[in-house]
């Protein structure tokens, strides 16, 4: 996985964290899980690309074009790249840690469709 990949992944888990407004120990658990295992290639700290991560995650949801720009600009290069099933994957689980609220099944079935169609 090439560094962008890994930041857009990132992105995308982050914005998927403001879906059902709730953070739950399932759900971080599995996010440090996603975190270690997708690794990190920059010369930049991981944790600067972090909290930019937290931030444009938190900008995109403020409105829905906007978060509808945001996951198909990155889910898209992670298509690109060869990465969406591992994607997909990682989202997945996080998301499913503490069980899947309506908006997060919405948002994996909107990922799912551009990820593989």
């Amino acid at each position: 996985m090439n560094q962008q990949s890994r930041e857009d992944l990132i992105e995308l888990l982050f914005l998927a964290l403001y879906l059902d407004d709730h953070l739950s120990f399932a759900e971080d658990e599995v996010l440090a899980s996603a975190l270690n295992a997708i690794g990190w290639e920059s010369s930049s700290p991981r944790e600067i690309c972090l909290l930019n991560a937290f931030s444009k995650a938190r900008e995109a949801n403020s409105c829905a074009l906007r978060t509808e720009a945001f996951l198909t600009e990155r889910g898209e290069r992670l298509k690109q790249e060869g990465h969406a099933a591992l994607g997909y994957t990682w989202l997945s689980r996080v998301l499913g840690a503490d069980g899947i609220s309506s908006s997060e099944e919405r948002f994996l079935t909107k990922l799912e469709k551009l990820l593989f169609h």
